[in-house]
């Protein structure tokens, strides 16, 4: 066997490549949705004005009363009462939430063309004695092969290059638009719990009503206390006495009359 020889080939091509890809972007959205039920009350006609009056005062020291823009609200899982001043007003209110979720998707086309010169080099081997078949045409041809792989292998990295760089810098309108119908969905799904949520809030309307007016009733036991020593000492009363047993409140003061 001869020494082998070798042949080097040098191609170059011209490059115009279009290509496109579609970029998708998928968005969840989470949230809660709650139904309510609710009932209100009117307290002008069974509360007298001076314990009204001292309601505010009683909600103020409480703990567990918050006030709000419009009065003092008391919360609990099931839900919350309500009492505004302004109106006298007692408000019971009953809640059921669940949690939801949504989805949206979109996608984009981002299209690019991949011009240029590429050159690639190849390689073929041929022994002068022609061992294993090889001759100088075996090696040309060879090496010609090799060559145009080459080239290719350049044009598929460059057009690869092409839409990775494009894609890094597109998607921005899939996003927005994936972001928007998450949003709309979402939408969607708490509007078809909404009934449902209430109609449960309903049914526990009676039950978080008893709660909600222990709740009030033990602040305005306070504000009946509050109201009747108030008078007790704008009148000049002596010797009062306030004590409180087994839920019970006692008031004793003497009075000049």
């Amino acid at each position: 066997m001869c020494n082998p020889r070798r042949i080097r080939v040098r191609a170059t091509r011209e490059l115009a490549v279009a290509w496109e890809q579609e970029i998708r972007r998928r968005v969840v959205r989470s949230g809660e949705v709650t139904g309510a039920a609710r009932v209100c009350e009117s307290l002008r006609g069974s509360v007298g004005a001076p314990t009204l009056a001292a309601l505010p005062g009683v909600f103020a020291r409480t703990p567990g009363w918050e006030e709000t823009e419009d009065g003092f609200r008391f919360s609990f899982d099931s839900g919350h009462v309500v009492y505004r001043p302004a109106e006298a007003e007692l408000e019971i209110v009953a809640t059921e939430s669940a949690e939801i979720q949504a989805v949206g998707e979109a996608s984009e086309t981002v299209r690019g063309q991949v011009t240029g010169t590429i050159e690639a080099e190849g390689t073929g081997m041929y022994y002068d004695d022609e061992w294993g078949g090889t001759n100088p045409m075996t090696a040309r041809r060879e090496a010609h092969m090799a060559a145009e792989a080459a080239l290719n292998r350049e044009a598929e990295e460059r057009v690869r290059t092409a839409r990775g760089d494009a894609g890094a810098g597109a998607g921005d309108e899939a996003q927005e638009a994936a972001a928007v119908r998450a949003d709309q969905a979402l939408a969607a799904a708490a509007r078809a719990r909404e009934p449902e949520l209430r109609e449960r809030a309903a049914a526990r309307l009676t039950a978080v009503g008893v709660m909600a007016r222990n709740h009030f009733h033990q602040a305005l036991a306070d504000a009946y206390r509050d109201a009747v020593l108030a008078y007790a000492r704008s009148r000049g009363a002596e010797f009062i006495r306030c004590s409180e047993t087994d839920g019970v409140l006692e008031i004793d003061f003497e009075l000049q009359i």
